[in-house]
């Protein structure tokens, strides 16, 4: 008969213990692993932070970032966190409508005491005070600007234009000797509205936007814009409506256009689809005054959600981000303008356009004060991309008001 021995439940952890500890180490520290969910809505700066992640990492081995990237991003983030899935960080802009409804119903953590916040310049910082607190951090700045390839101005003997007449004056000249005088992603919605924000963000201050009601169709101001619009049109590459953000970026990078207006978040791709391109910025001229601001705010800021389950460690990855050293990298990298202090732009082409931002001559994005936020700019870029292509003027101000009133009757 045989015989079985009888050995008790804290006898075989103790003997486990003892035979297999290093596996068991292994699965504790495997539990005390945790991920966080960083969401972003720039492809372009896909890389660096990648390459931040991974070395952040490093340093703090319990910890896993996964960057997500998705087409329209703010319209799928405000789903999520609408319906309670919001990822643990994200990249949000101060002032707009989605931001204020955030911070005000309790949806992201509250920075304002964190010491990293001390290393970004207060007057840009504070754009992100809701009530005394700041709910948001911000690192980069961008601007709009055209883009000029230098040798296509050179062989015509062309100057920078520095008003809205001498811009047209130069789209004329170059149409006339055979170039592609302008280059526009009209596939693009989200890309090709940027043309149109420069004028309207220059056209009207921001107090315009906490009208109770819009009279858009009878208002000469939005006609104006208009007009412009159609004018520059006439001068943009065959097909446009078919190219891409992203093929634009190549088409210019390759020469194949003569000016390209757009923000400094594309400098990244152009300059690696073409490193000898010998181009440079110059601010947009939308009028005829010689004072004018360029269009630009923050590009990247980053908001945590007050549901994450590690607040900690979110907050380290951004003390880590806006670390002048890292904060210099990402400038580096994208050729924006840092928020943080100490940083400087090491893109020689943008030269004009820092010195417009640093003498205080920049407007920030209209849209950052619809009402409405992401689903008010989604359907202002949505009839835009419409004018584009029918050019109907009258319906698309129509249009516009009938949008304009909707969200502000529903504040």
């Amino acid at each position: 008969m045989k015989r079985f021995l009888s050995i008790s439940p804290i006898l075989i952890i103790f003997l486990l213990a003892g035979c297999t500890g290093n596996e068991l180490n292994q699965s504790l520290i495997q539990e005390d692993k945790i991920e966080l969910e960083f969401f972003s809505p720039k492809p372009e700066t896909e890389v660096v932070f990648n390459e931040l992640i991974q070395e952040f990492e490093k340093l703090h081995p319990n910890v896993t970032i996964k960057q997500v990237i998705v087409p329209e991003p703010m319209t799928v983030l405000k789903a999520r966190i609408a319906r309670g899935d919001s990822p643990d960080l994200f990249i949000t802009y101060p002032i707009e409508q989605d931001y204020k409804v955030r911070a005000e119903k309790g949806y992201l953590l509250d920075l304002s005491n964190e010491p990293f916040i001390k290393n970004i310049q207060p007057t840009i910082q504070n754009r992100y005070l809701i009530n005394g607190k700041m709910y948001g951090a911000a690192l980069t700045q961008n601007a709009v600007g055209v883009l000029y390839n230098k040798d296509h101005f050179e062989e015509l003997n062309l100057s920078v234009p520095n008003s809205w007449n001498s811009f047209v004056q130069v789209l004329k000249e170059l149409k006339s000797n055979g170039k592609t005088a302008l280059v526009m992603p009209n596939k693009d919605v989200n890309q090709a509205s940027i043309f149109n924000l420069n004028l309207v963000a220059n056209e009207f201050e921001t107090s315009y936007w906490e009208k109770d009601e819009f009279s858009i169709v009878s208002d000469p101001r939005w006609r104006k814009i208009s007009e412009k619009t159609l004018t520059v049109l006439s001068y943009v590459q065959p097909n446009s409506f078919e190219d891409s953000y992203y093929e634009v970026n190549e088409k210019f990078a390759n020469g194949e256009g003569s000016m390209y207006i757009m923000g400094t978040w594309a400098l990244t791709m152009i300059e690696k689809s073409n490193p000898y391109l010998n181009y440079g910025i110059f601010p947009f001229p939308v009028s005829n005054q010689t004072d004018q601001n360029v269009l630009g705010g923050v590009d990247i800021g980053f908001a945590i959600s007050a549901d994450t389950k590690h607040p900690e460690e979110a907050k380290a990855f951004l003390a880590f981000l806006i670390s002048k050293e890292n904060a210099q990298r990402i400038s580096s990298f994208e050729g924006s303008i840092s928020a943080v202090k100490g940083v400087t732009n090491t893109h020689k082409e943008g030269h004009l356009i820092r010195a417009k931002i640093a003498s205080g001559q920049m407007v920030n994005w209209p849209n950052h004060y619809w009402a409405g936020g992401t689903a008010a700019e989604s359907e202002f870029r949505k009839y835009t991309a419409q004018f584009y292509y029918d050019q109907n003027m009258d319906v698309y101000l129509k249009n516009l008001e009938k949008m304009f009133n909707h969200y502000s009757n529903a504040k």
